[in-house]
């Protein structure tokens, strides 16, 4: 984690640079450092650049004196960036070319605020730029993120070159705000580097550089694998309006996006699994901790977890509290109609009623979130959102009962096994595999989101691909249940799916 209240990570000498050797030359006059620590940036800035004008910006008294004694080339400035006005106080020797270096700090606003730094920045506007506010005003941003698009906004006119280490979803979502707001990027690099190593810290983390020109806009980054590689290993980019994670690969598939026949599903939210979800032994029903528990049967359902579908575990070794059939259902009937279970939940109040989600304030006590109808569906076909490949699975029932979902799996409900085997066969398809790996981004905290699973057009794959070959795909999934479905059932099943999607009738 960062060292204090600041959020930041000092960079070691070694990778700043690395980091400054592969950097663009523009015979660059004036160079930046925005928030330069110690000044380890600056000092290789100077060595790099000599001819150029050197200046760093540093919150942090201690850490600017320190930079300034190190430093005989550059102009430390003891300033708080956020509240400075970057191309109005900032005065530089000379116009011409404007690198801008550095690594802000990796954390985000509601981080700092629990450190109660007063290191925040203002929510305000930045140049009038529409949608910043958005972010700005909510509970919570990166401030790398800030620093970014506070840098584009008032250095526009200059036309800079900023190349900041920073997350990769930082990086992302730059090049997202640029694309939307057309702001004048002209090229963008991310080269991978090892945050363990050199932060110790658990991050997915780049050098991402942009350099704003004049002529087209151009909305794409070259992905280079780490700072010594030589040639990039993709593209992303936007496409449209929209961020692709392999533009080359996009470019093959994007024949199967459009809008999902049915709805995708998010499984269920309680948020007290140390409560909620128990484990049958020999001796009944235990929670987590082996507490012994009595509660009527008809409220438990088998259930699988994100890493369970992940790693195709799917024999339910849990089951999971489903204390209501729909979100509204009053749960205080369950006083009358199931007091065991009641008393169990009653007596584990504290926990369920100190659950921190502002979802649960207001609504009935003891309430879970994610269900509807489609949760009792026997049939889904389901995916983690949390892994880093998309792996598609097809459950059934366990002892009678459909199989509940936590809220990192997406899935879609069916109630008829066949038209459920063939869209499980259409979503592990090969040209399914290459549409996802064309648009997810394998190093986000949730890589596979419903927004995402929602692009696929399951029509468009079948008429690619054929009703016999997804018959054959239908036919395999099946039999790993064990189901006695014969081959024309599942024929059947494709040809209804088609004639129903064809007519945009949709799936129920």
């Amino acid at each position: 984690m960062p060292n204090n209240e600041f959020g930041d990570f000092q960079t070691p000498p070694a990778l700043a640079r690395r980091v400054v050797d592969v950097l663009p030359r523009r015979g660059w006059t004036r160079v930046l450092e925005p928030t330069c620590g110690t000044g380890n940036f600056l000092g290789e800035s100077a060595r790099a650049f000599p001819d150029a004008q050197v200046i760093g910006i540093e919150v942090q008294p201690a850490y600017a004196a320190q930079a300034r004694a190190r430093m005989t080339g550059a102009e430390v400035i003891t300033g708080n960036i956020f509240t400075m006005d970057l191309a109005r106080d900032i005065s530089w020797k000379a116009e011409g070319p404007m690198l801008v270096v550095g690594n802000p700090p990796w954390v985000t606003n509601s981080w700092l605020g629990g450190m109660e730094s007063g290191n925040l920045p203002e929510r305000v506007n930045l140049k009038n730029l529409r949608g910043y506010d958005a972010m700005t005003g909510s509970s919570n941003f990166d401030i790398a993120e800030y620093i970014w698009l506070k840098l584009l906004a008032e250095f526009a006119q200059c036309r800079p070159t900023i190349s900041l280490l920073c997350k990769t979803q930082v990086a992302r979502n730059v090049l997202e705000y640029c694309a939307q707001f057309r702001l004048p990027v002209s090229s963008a690099t991310l080269h991978m580097i090892d945050a363990k190593k050199w932060f110790n810290a658990a991050v997915d983390a780049c050098l991402f550089t942009v350099e704003a020109g004049v002529g087209p806009a151009a909305y794409g980054c070259d992905v280079y694998d780490s700072l010594d590689a030589t040639r990039a290993a993709r593209r992303f980019g936007v496409v449209g309006s929209r961020l692709v994670a392999d533009t080359a690969a996009y470019a093959r598939t994007r024949g199967f996006e459009g809008t999902c026949q049915v709805e995708w599903r998010q499984g269920m939210k309680h948020d007290a699994a140390a409560v909620m979800e128990l484990v049958r032994t020999g001796d009944g029903l235990v929670t987590r901790h082996g507490e012994r528990v009595d509660v009527e049967e008809r409220y438990l359902y088998p259930l699988l977890k994100c890493t369970d579908i992940f790693r195709d575990r799917l024999s339910p070794a849990k089951c999971v509290v489903v204390p209501q059939k729909a979100l509204h259902d009053d749960t205080a009937m369950l006083a009358r109609l199931a007091p065991k279970l009641w008393a169990y939940l009653d007596a584990h109040g504290d926990v369920l009623d100190a659950r921190k989600s502002s979802i649960y304030s207001g609504r009935p006590r003891f309430c879970v979130f994610g269900l509807g109808e489609y949760s009792f569906a026997p049939y889904k076909v389901a995916v983690s959102g949390l892994h880093k490949s998309a792996e598609f699975r097809l459950v059934a029932p366990a002892d009678g009962r459909p199989v509940f979902l936590d809220d990192a799996c997406y899935f879609l409900p069916f109630w008829d096994v066949c038209e459920a085997a063939v869209v499980a066969a259409l979503l592990r398809s090969e040209p399914a595999r290459d549409f996802f790996h064309a648009l997810a981004f394998w190093d986000a905290k949730r890589p596979i989101t419903k927004r995402l699973l929602q692009r696929i057009d399951l029509n468009a794959i079948l008429a690619h691909m054929g009703e016999p070959e997804i018959a054959r795909g239908a036919e395999f999934q099946l039999s790993r249940l064990g189901a006695g479905v014969s081959p024309e059932m599942v024929s059947h099943a494709v040809c209804a799916l088609s004639d129903r999607w064809t007519g945009s009738a949709g799936l129920p």
